[in-house]
C-alpha cells in the first residue's frame, strides 16, 4: 500500500538530509521504500510503500514521529493520504 505525506518545511535541503536519518522509524512502520519530492515553495512530499497501513498510522500519530518531524524542521501543513486506488489510462 502507498501512503503520501505532504508538509511545509523551513528548508528542503535540511528536510532531505534529516529525513534520511529516520530509517529505523520508517522500518517500524512497515516501510520498504520512501519516495521524496519537493516544490519551490518549501513544500515536500514523501510517498511510502508499507505492508502495514494500520501500524504506519499508529506510529505516525506517536510522539516519536512528532520529534522526528521537529528535527526535519517541518513547519506545518502536514497531511496524510492513503493511496488506495489506481487508474491505468
Amino acid at each position: 500500500m502507498l501512503i503520501a505525506v505532504r508538509a511545509e518545511v523551513e528548508s528542503v535541503e535540511h528536510w532531505r538530509d534529516k529525513f534520511k536519518t529516520h530509517g529505523e522509524l520508517f522500518k517500524s512502520q512497515g516501510v520498504s521504500v520512501a519516495h521524496m519530492g519537493s516544490s519551490e515553495e518549501n513544500k515536500v512530499i514523501a510517498v511510502f510503500e508499507t505492508d502495514d497501513v494500520e501500524e504506519f498510522k499508529r506510529i505516525f500519530n506517536d510522539p516519536s514521529t512528532a520529534e522526528a518531524m521537529a528535527e526535519d524542521k517541518i513547519t506545518g501543513g502536514v497531511e496524510m493520504f492513503i493511496l488506495d486506488e489506481a487508474f491505468t489510462p
